[in-house]
């Protein structure tokens, strides 16, 4: 279950492209010390109960970016070894491969951000029409079993996809009444292992027991069409492509088709980048 301090993560600070760097680059050293340490050496204001530190170091980890623990106030940070392929090839972000891999991280059913998990696999319910506010709010609140305000557990998402971090890949919008949409996206070619990553990293983590998944197993469990904006015809063409490059399997003659892994995401992670003009 979750409570109201988890939704409150962010402390109503959005993620920064520049401050997520800034902890990466200290994570790829090791560091080790207090939020007050890490404010100093990073710029990054922080108090006794609020600041931009805490916030960002959590921002990090649901992106899958970082490991980190914290005990008597020192946090220990490392990177994962996403993180560690993304400092070597975009330390700054600046790709927006980069900022769909994040975006993949902090909205996983399992070890997501919860309020980015539970918009883009619970309540994403198509392309076809709008959402209302109310609507997420009372489904959210049914959802996490409590009652909090649209504004303290949504208004932070909205903004990190209409003028934040996540803009560029136009996945929301919100007209001035606060209708929501989900936009429709379709694959490109560059990003093909960033997919090949996502199936099968949320594969580890949501079915590890399988080497075989049907077609319905990796859309309600894995939630991988909701989470890069793919209708049904967009999905198939990426397998087809997964089938083609060796990383899966994929059996049509079977109803539903069938998936049988064949790579892991160790071997994925060093091709991340590879399909960048």
């Amino acid at each position: 279950m979750v409570n109201r301090s988890q939704l409150k993560f962010h402390e109503t600070f959005q993620p920064e492209t520049g401050y997520i760097a800034k902890i990466i680059e200290q994570s790829s050293r090791g560091y080790r010390g207090s939020k007050f340490e890490v404010s100093v050496e990073t710029g990054m204001p922080t108090g006794n109960q609020k600041g931009k530190v805490e916030p960002h170091i959590k921002y990090a980890g649901y992106m899958g970016l970082i490991n980190y623990s914290v005990e008597r106030g020192i946090y220990n940070l490392s990177l994962t070894n996403l993180g560690k392929e993304i400092y070597n090839q975009d330390k700054y972000l600046h790709e927006p491969l980069s900022k769909w891999l994040c975006h993949y991280g902090i909205t996983q059913k399992h070890t997501g951000a919860p309020q980015w998990a539970f918009l883009f696999n619970e309540e994403h319910i198509g392309f076809a029409r709008d959402i209302s506010s109310e609507r997420i709010i009372e489904q959210a609140n049914r959802f996490f079993g409590l009652n909090l305000p649209f504004e303290e557990i949504f208004g932070v998402v909205r903004r990190c996809y209409i003028d934040g971090i996540f803009s560029d890949l136009e996945m929301l919008s919100v007209d001035d009444v606060g209708k929501w949409k989900f936009e429709e996206k379709y694959e490109r070619d560059e990003l093909l292992y960033v997919y090949a990553y996502a199936l099968l990293d949320g594969w580890d983590k949501s079915l590890a027991e399988k080497s075989e998944i049907t077609l319905l197993e990796l859309i309600d469990n894995l939630g991988f069409g909701k989470i890069f904006g793919f209708n049904d015809s967009s999905i198939s063409e990426v397998l087809e492509m997964f089938n083609d490059e060796g990383i899966i399997i994929l059996n049509r003659q079977l109803f539903p088709a069938t998936l049988i892994r064949t790579s892991s995401v160790e071997e994925i992670i060093p091709q991340l980048y590879s399909r960048l003009l």
